[in-house]
């Protein structure tokens, strides 16, 4: 990928408009025939060329918008593990506080990242299961596997998922008032019968 230090202030503003505009375009009308290079182009107001001039390609405009919001968010929640002196229930509070920070935050990356069917090509990449993977590593270890029954910590982990996206989902759809952080104590009481805890 290019290094985006080497564009400076303009350049810089110039990359992020073309993100801007890619989350636009995916947020409207989903991936990949709304975001392509040319509409992503025009929606920011400069050629392909210049577009080409800061990413190589498409792809690389995704994997930014990926890792700028996937990395943050994931270092918060490994930090969060670590830790693990709070209960069962305030670690959980504090993982979905931690993802509906992020939403609010960037609703359009977040979009993106967690609940656009144009991430799917990125489903196999080892990054985008990490949140899960350390998530079920988790349940296995703090919640009791009768409670849980006849579901599998792996399941769990599904449904809480499930749970907790629905609020950013609902929000994106306009079903649900925002922002996502009122709604931590919802997705919290639904994941705790979920879970018996």
């Amino acid at each position: 990928m290019t290094d985006p230090t080497t564009f400076g202030e303009r350049g810089s503003r110039t990359r992020r408009r073309l993100i801007e505009a890619m989350l636009q375009l995916v947020s409207e009308g989903g991936m990949p025939v709304a975001a392509s290079v040319r509409s992503i182009a025009r929606r920011a107001g400069v050629t392909e060329a210049v577009l080409y001039r800061y990413f190589p390609n498409k792809d690389a405009m995704f994997r930014e918008v990926w890792d700028s919001t996937l990395a943050p968010m994931v270092e918060e929640k490994r930090q969060l593990l670590a830790a693990a002196e709070s209960s069962a229930v305030d670690t959980l509070r504090s993982w979905i506080e931690i993802s509906y920070r992020h939403f609010d935050q960037d609703p359009a990356a977040f979009h993106y990242v967690f609940l656009s069917e144009g991430t799917a090509t990125w489903r196999s990449d080892p990054s985008y299961g990490v949140q899960s993977a350390l998530l079920k590593a988790w349940l296995e270890t703090h919640v009791d596997a009768a409670a849980i029954a006849p579901l599998s910590h792996e399941r769990a982990c599904d449904y809480f998922v499930s749970i907790m996206l629905s609020v950013p989902r609902r929000i994106r759809l306009g079903k649900l008032e925002g922002p996502a952080s009122t709604h931590t104590a919802e997705a919290l009481t639904v994941a705790q019968r979920l879970l018996g805890l």
